[in-house]
């Protein structure tokens, strides 16, 4: 794929990767969004670059009226995907998207809008993602004890059909701070 066009008035960054794509999967709990946020900012204060952070969960959730569970994510895909893609064609160095990929079988098309690509696998246990859910007051049906396990359930047997993965991190003993931190030096870019 070629790389993005950089708009008029906007000089392209030399020697910068212009689409870098981080990708962060994983069960209810993990850290996902927190991660991801974090991050965002870190991309942008340490290495000086545009970012735009992309939650297929918030893209699935702008739906309304739709009672079909399996179209809802896959149209929340689709729309996730030509998201990314439409910020890196408005020249944004970085996108940091995350959230149930597996749900929307939306891998293949969203790992086509980058020349680099890095998928992290973020994992934790079923009690301490109950412990985190539940003392997260934003939180909605994900507290409930029988759904989360569910998603815990369905997610552990997705996984071994999960892209390759480029990072694998146990989120159960590290901060949100530590886990970006690990994310952001292991993604390779430009500086």
């Amino acid at each position: 794929m070629p790389r993005p066009r950089v708009p008029a008035g906007r000089p392209a960054r030399v020697g910068r990767r212009l689409s870098t794509l981080v990708v962060i999967t994983g069960p209810i709990g993990a850290g996902k969004s927190t991660v991801a946020a974090r991050l965002t900012r870190r991309f942008a204060r340490d290495a000086g670059l545009s970012v735009a952070n992309v939650d297929l969960d918030d893209v699935a959730f702008m739906q309304a009226g739709l009672d079909d569970v399996p179209e809802l994510w896959r149209r929340a895909g689709l729309a996730h995907v030509a998201m990314v893609r439409a910020w890196f064609d408005s020249g944004v160095d970085v996108v940091v998207a995350h959230g149930p990929f597996f749900e929307s079988r939306s891998y293949d098309e969203l790992f086509a809008t980058a020349t680099d690509v890095h998928h992290v696998l973020l994992r934790i246990d079923y009690d301490t993602a109950l412990a985190r859910v539940t003392a997260d007051s934003d939180r909605g049906i994900s507290k409930d004890p029988g759904f989360l396990r569910m998603t815990h359930d369905a997610f552990a047997a997705i996984e071994p059909t999960l892209p390759s993965v480029d990072l694998v991190i146990e989120t159960a003993e590290l901060t949100a701070d530590g886990v970006a931190d690990r994310i952001y030096e292991s993604t390779p870019r430009s500086s």
